[in-house]
């Protein structure tokens, strides 16, 4: 790897009976897609916060291009280049796209809004990741693949060195996903460095150059993509081989069907009245059958 962009050194962070994060490193480069991995309860969420300036380490270093930085507030980090794409979408959706791109950094003179101007350094941004949406469209209207483009969007108009995805495809099919990391190549391409945080090792192997994996808030295995494999990936995360995850358990025949759901679809909800909540939803229940969603 050519020198770290982001090097996150000997991090620690203690809450009252818990140890979350104990002398944990990261080290990302310029141009490259790097998952942070690990289980539920890893630590993952507080390094994020930290490296996003939410919360403070109470040791361990961070540099930024080879200079040292104490990411002070959200607004500092992403002064510095850093911006976190959270899993909540932060959009305002009675908004348009480009008050969305430009919220809090509107360009004047003054107190004054250039509104043609903010339309047009909007347009440039997404004509650049190859959108064709209008910058005067509500977000409301968008999907939630789209408003992920319009997040993104956000981070460029940040002048952002470093861009932190946070689950960016728990909401998105499998077309979008490919939409959207066509749009991260690109991305890489023109130099920028990726966080990618994902429970989909599938997405990992595919996307990104190189990992880092924690568990119980220590960083236990990292490395290049292309050098290790899923299961090698799931054992670090877990701990174990990945035939002992789970228990072997004997199999019955399912009985009869004691619920049955047929297309249910559901539109709106508190945020946003026209969101697609539920779409042509369809399931079964049998007797004696444990039923999984996901």
């Amino acid at each position: 790897m050519t020198e770290p962009l982001l090097r996150m050194a000997a991090i620690s962070k203690r809450f009252p009976g818990v140890l979350a994060l104990d002398d944990v490193g990261l080290e990302v480069g310029p141009g490259e897609v790097h998952a942070l991995l690990g289980e539920n309860g890893a630590g993952k969420s507080t390094l994020l916060k930290i490296l996003s300036g939410a919360q403070q380490p109470d040791a361990g270093t961070i540099t930024l291009a080879g200079e040292p930085v104490s990411l002070l507030s959200p607004h500092h980090a992403q002064q510095l280049g850093i911006v976190t794409i959270y899993q909540e979408l932060t959009l305002a959706p009675n908004m348009t796209i480009a008050e969305n791109v430009f919220i809090g950094r509107e360009p004047g003179p003054g107190v004054f809004v250039n509104w043609r101007r903010m339309v047009a350094e909007t347009r440039a941004i997404t004509d650049r990741l190859g959108l064709t949406l209008k910058p005067t469209t509500l977000v409301r209207d968008l999907s939630v693949a789209e408003q992920q483009m319009v997040e993104i969007a956000r981070a460029l108009s940040m002048k952002s060195r470093l861009i932190v995805m946070d689950e960016p495809t728990s909401a998105l099919s499998s077309t979008e996903v490919e939409k959207l990391f066509r749009m991260v190549r690109d991305l890489k391409a023109h130099g920028l460095a990726i966080i990618f945080v994902t429970h989909r090792l599938e997405e990992v192997m595919e996307i990104c150059d190189r990992y880092t994996v924690l568990r119980d808030g220590r960083q236990v295995g990292d490395g290049a993509i292309g050098g290790t494999t899923i299961e090698d990936i799931i054992r670090q995360m877990v701990g174990r081989d990945v035939e002992s995850r789970f228990a072997h358990r004997q199999t019955s025949a399912p009985g009869a069907v004691a619920l049955a759901v047929e297309g249910l679809t559901r539109n709106g909800n508190a945020q946003d009245p026209h969101a697609a909540v539920l779409d042509d939803v369809s399931l079964s229940v049998r007797r004696g059958e444990i039923l999984g969603v996901a």
